[in-house]
């Protein structure tokens, strides 16, 4: 017995805790609970784990203390309690791994209430870079501007110069890939808005009706997960998406968008409207989460 408490269980625990997280690392599912920059410490600390019982399974450890009538633990000064302290390590995270939910449900997302208004998030300005200036010859004081050589006859006319919205993603027939978290800053900002107002849009959301504004027979919610750090911290918003019908889907359906973004004044607050021309289900995206 004294061979089982004092080498295998330890070394049993330390493995089981570094299965659980190396298990969650390679099969994806660290990113519904983790942040990008969080996720290599979860590859590391599976490792180390898995090193220490490694060293467990070949080094004996020291068992006086606990052997002593004298020692403070008293759980440990017995079988059953070696036995519960055991389970107490192991019992948890094997039940978390097995039997909680893989995303965020219905009853989650209402107790934590959705945001549809960016300011209340916290965060700074998350508008792209413009493009850079291109270093034209005519900088360079030093050196006199090159004479003007006629064109040929046949030569093309010179290309346009990008738009400042060509840093957007855009699907194969123009229309721009937005996440709910582009349209609530666009609503907010008047540079960015420019971006979006009045262009087509492909939106990707879980459905959810609208219960707090007035149009809510033809509105409902595009509702995506915002994580700051981990899932304990991660935040419901939402961008309201206007419709003619309203799709006939379960709640919490994944549903691809596609529509024009508006941006009107309501209650004195300007909000993001996406009059939708298309609404169909859709698989999850890759990154279920925005940060």
């Amino acid at each position: 017995m004294n061979t089982l408490f004092n080498r295998w269980l330890p070394c049993l625990t330390l493995a089981a805790w570094s299965a659980v997280l190396l298990v969650f690392y390679f099969n994806g599912r660290v990113k519904d609970l983790l942040a990008p920059p969080f996720r290599p410490y979860v590859l590391v600390a599976g490792i180390v784990l898995a090193l220490m019982a490694f060293i467990f399974l070949l080094f004996r450890a020291d068992a006086s203390c606990c052997s002593s009538a004298e020692c403070g633990h008293s759980l440990s000064r017995l079988a059953s309690g070696r036995v519960l302290t055991f389970l107490v390590l192991i019992v948890p995270i094997t039940v978390a791994a097995f039997f909680s939910p893989e995303s965020f449900g219905k009853t989650a997302i209402e107790n934590r209430g959705i945001t549809m208004d960016v300011a209340s998030l916290g965060l700074k300005d998350r508008r792209p870079a413009s493009p850079p200036d291109l270093a034209l010859p005519t900088k360079d004081q030093s050196a006199p501007p090159a004479a003007a050589t006629p064109a040929p006859a046949n030569a093309q006319p010179p290309a346009s110069e990008p738009s400042p919205g060509d840093y957007l993603q855009r699907t194969p027939d123009g229309r721009i890939v937005a996440e709910v978290l582009d349209l609530l800053y666009a609503a907010q900002d008047n540079v960015l808005r420019k971006d979006f107002e009045n262009k087509p849009v492909q939106l990707i959301g879980q459905f959810m009706p609208d219960k707090t504004s007035a149009n809510q027979t033809n509105r409902f919610k595009a509702v995506r997960m915002f994580m700051y750090c981990c899932a304990a911290d991660s935040r419901p918003i939402a961008a309201l998406v206007e419709v003619e019908k309203m799709p006939d889907l379960p709640e919490m359906t994944w549903v691809k968008i596609t529509g024009t973004a508006t941006f009107p004044l309501e209650n004195g607050r300007r909000i993001s409207v996406l009059k939708a021309e298309k609404v169909e289900k859709t698989e999850p995206p890759e990154e279920a989460m925005l940060y």
